[in-house]
């Protein structure tokens, strides 16, 4: 059984937390990022109002810190899926992208993206029901 990382912009959030609960209900282990302290706990994509008043080096502190964090859960998932709803993508998971990519992972992504370099790292487009039984085909 493979384990599978999902990422993405965290405006989709919602998305992640249900496909999470589809592979996971299928015994198929699925991780996603955690926001920041920073970040709305309801809606991710939203900074909080006192991330405002932050001196920049501690945002940008804690920037690093979520980005190596992702890094690490790359390191310990043998799949990732990038949940990319109208093939958006932001920076952060582009990032993203290029490391699974240097790791030598798998990545996979719900939908298909119009940048051909982008789309060239990508192994396939899967449903998260494609994706489970490439999960546990291994």
């Amino acid at each position: 059984m493979k384990t599978v990382y999902l990422i993405g912009s965290f405006r989709f959030y919602k998305d992640m937390l249900n496909i999470q609960k589809k592979l996971n209900s299928a015994s198929v282990p699925c991780f996603i990022p955690q926001p920041s302290k920073y970040r709305d706990k309801d809606d991710p994509s939203k900074f909080l109002p006192s991330s405002h008043e932050q001196p920049r080096e501690m945002l940008l502190k804690d920037a690093y810190e979520s980005t190596v964090r992702c890094f690490k859960k790359i390191d310990k998932c043998d799949i990732i899926y990038v949940v990319d709803r109208g093939g958006y993508m932001g920076k952060s998971t582009l990032l993203d992208i290029g490391y699974a990519h240097a790791k030598k992972k798998p990545i996979y992504a719900l939908e298909a993206v119009d940048d051909l370099a982008v789309m060239s790292l990508i192994k396939e487009t899967a449903s998260p029901d494609k994706l489970i039984k490439i999960a546990k085909e291994g």
